[in-house]
């Protein structure tokens, strides 16, 4: 032991450490020999069993250690079982793969390796039987089906494709998808320091999201993951990414330390880490963001810079430092409001970027800002879309922010939005949208938003193709989640629409909604006691969105239609005519129930007092299938006609 003053340490000249050695054999750029003699010194994890239940600091620091261990071994052993498939040694590349795939059996990047290992070696029903264990665990785990690549993979090896050389476990095709975790906080409980580190990374989003050639995957599905104790390879695996931004924070509201690395998912190696100290009093989070985001983009952009973008993207170039970084600070507290599904929130939001244009009117995005949370408070609906009320107050702010910035994004997409909602201009709409995805492909709001003008247009393969797109960068989103279980339904595809369902609830409960979809699902399927089961098993005291009780009562009165009950049908049209006044649309719902009643001329009447509203609930004449009767109606299409949209037809 050595000491210093009240510190000690240990002589490491005079002792034997494996995990010294295991570092220094790292640092030599190791052969073959050296690589699986490092690999033999492992046991299982760093101080594994030893705590210091009375030092948070050590617990930290051990975690943060021991994941810096595993990630070495880790990486050790892939690039161990690959240097020896180089060198023909197929049976000891099986072994180092078997146990690469051990460390986490959900890793499907270790479970490619063994399949095309046995493939290697002539074992091709031994590599078929590895295939069908990694769609078991998949599936049983994650309720997902495997990867592009395993199957592509699969596929080569039942062509006889594989050989020695000249074939890759893995096939890149696609654009990487980086999903940016929330960071691990020690001890930080103030909450200015907390809401600064979200201004932080909604920055940081803000930062990749100009990256070429790079998917982001949205902050709404990542703060999912927010303390969740996952472990990164499970998080990769149900978001679908190929990287990973994560790391850990600690400090007071005086000074604060934030580490953050970039982990490439296959095979979990870490690629690069910044360190930043920084006062969340003064400092401004989109600096440090840059900072961050500077040193990780090396990885991506070895020979690039992003540009600095124009006022209001990111960093804003004014004269008063001060009030741009207030400012900024403003739009990116609302940001992460947004990401909260709440309809207060959004209000909450909108004041905030009304605050940032006062400061600075002529900051286009704060402009935007302002409609796009108007929208957000317009559009909490899953099943039935609840009232368009801000529609003129958010297409006023979006056009300011075009006056001041022609290539604003959000701006175009709102009105995009508006074009639909309001004019049912679908041609005005379509170039709006693409113009905004020009500038920011990754903006899952406007995919969402094109995915239904899609829909609403007849073109619901095209939609698909953009839900899924969607769906792998935000695959939390509430808004999505409705357009793929609607546009399965359309395609008369139940077993898929129910697993859409239950994958959604299964990672994110939120009963009774499950229930509700699950008996319009019976509904469509025209099994109305299966529906009305569903139906009698909801609390009808229970509180719900407008949107979801909605949906419950429709079902409801259809159910009661369809089944005669000719009487409680139109009590449950009484009720939905409560909420017939203001900005609050139950017009498809009733016309709903008067289908479900065989009484189209009413029916018709609704949908008509819907299309005078420009109630945005007419997306269900393009989706849900129990409106079909009333498509052969003469009636019907001229009424339609006004609004240009195609009824659904599959």
């Amino acid at each position: 032991m050595l000491s210093d003053g009240d510190v000690l340490y240990l002589d490491t000249t005079h002792i034997s450490c494996d995990l010294l050695a295991f570092r220094s054999i790292l640092e030599s750029g190791p052969d073959l020999p050296a690589m699986r003699k490092a690999v033999g010194l492992w046991k299982g994890g760093f101080l594994k069993g030893f705590t210091i239940s009375s030092s948070p600091g050590f617990s930290a620091w051990q975690i943060q250690e021991e994941q810096n261990v595993f990630y070495e071994y880790k990486q050790l052993l892939r690039s161990l079982y690959e240097a020896e498939i180089k060198q023909g040694d197929y049976l000891s590349a099986l072994n180092h793969a078997r146990k690469y795939l051990h460390l986490d059996t959900f890793d499907e990047e270790g479970h490619r390796a063994v399949i095309y290992i046995h493939a290697l070696r002539g074992e091709r029903k031994l590599a078929l039987q590895q295939y069908d264990t990694c769609r078991t665990i998949m599936w049983e785990e994650f309720e997902s089906e495997v990867e592009d690549e395993t199957r592509a993979l699969v596929q080569r090896i039942k062509n006889g494709e594989i050989r020695k050389d000249g074939i890759s476990i893995m096939d890149n095709t696609h654009a990487p998808r980086l999903a940016i975790l929330p960071l691990y906080r020690i001890d930080i409980e103030n909450h200015e320091v907390l809401l600064f580190l979200n201004m932080v990374m909604e920055a940081l989003e803000d930062y990749f999201a100009v990256v070429p050639h790079l998917r982001i995957i949205s902050r709404t599905s990542t703060l999912a993951y927010k303390d969740s104790g996952k472990r990164l390879s499970l998080i990769a695996a149900e978001l679908q990414a190929d990287y990973i931004i994560e790391g850990f924070c600690r400090g007071d509201e005086t000074s604060l330390m934030i580490e953050a690395r970039l982990l490439q998912t296959k095979p979990d190696e870490v690629t690069a880490i910044k360190t930043i100290t920084l006062s969340p009093h003064t400092d401004n989070p989109a600096v440090a963001a840059r900072y961050i985001g500077d040193a990780i983009n090396m990885h991506f952009s070895p020979n690039a810079t992003i540009e600095t973008p124009k006022a209001g993207k990111v960093v804003q170039q004014q004269s008063n430092v001060h009030v741009s970084m207030f400012s900024n600070k403003l739009k990116l507290q609302a940001k992460h409001l947004l990401r909260i599904d709440e309809e207060g929130v959004c209000l909450k939001a909108v004041a905030l970027f009304r605050e940032a244009v006062r400061i600075d009117p002529s900051d286009a995005e704060a402009w935007a800002g302002i409609g796009s949370a108007l929208l957000a408070y317009s559009d909490k609906g899953i099943c039935f879309p609840n009232r368009t009320d801000k529609l003129q107050e958010a297409e006023k702010v979006a056009r300011k922010a075009l006056e001041i910035d022609e290539e604003e994004p959000t701006a175009l997409t709102i009105l995009g939005t508006i074009a639909v909602q309001k004019d049912w201009n679908f041609d005005r709409a379509e170039e709006l949208f693409q113009k905004s995805l020009q500038l920011r492909p990754n903006n899952t709001r406007t995919l969402r938003d094109y995915a239904e003008l899609c829909i609403m247009t007849g073109r619901y393969e095209e939609a698909r193709r953009l839900s899924e797109y969607v769906n792998a960068l935000d695959p939390v989103n509430h808004h999505n989640f409705k357009i793929r279980f609607w546009l399965h339904l359309v395609f008369h595809e139940f077993q898929m629409a129910e697993d859409v369902v239950r994958q959604h609830f299964l990672l994110y409960p939120d009963p009774p909604l499950d229930q509700i979809l699950h008996a319009h699902i019976h509904l469509i399927r025209g099994n109305i006691d299966a529906a009305m089961r569903c139906f009698e098993d909801i609390d009808p005291t229970k509180e719900m969105p407008l949107s979801w009780n909605h949906a419950l009562l429709v079902g409801m009165g259809y159910s009661l239609a369809k089944k005669g009950r000719t009487s409680e049908a139109f009590a449950i049209i009484e009720q939905l005519q409560q909420n017939k006044s203001g900005t609050v649309y139950p017009y498809i719902p009733i016309a709903q129930i008067f289908i479900g009643l065989g009484e189209y001329d009413s029916a018709l009447d609704w949908v008509e007092i819907a299309v005078e509203a420009h109630d945005p609930g007419l997306f269900f004449l393009a989706v849900n299938p129990l409106f079909f009767p009333l498509n052969n109606h003469a009636r019907m299409e001229k009424i339609v006609k006004k609004t240009k949209i195609v009824l659904v037809n599959l």
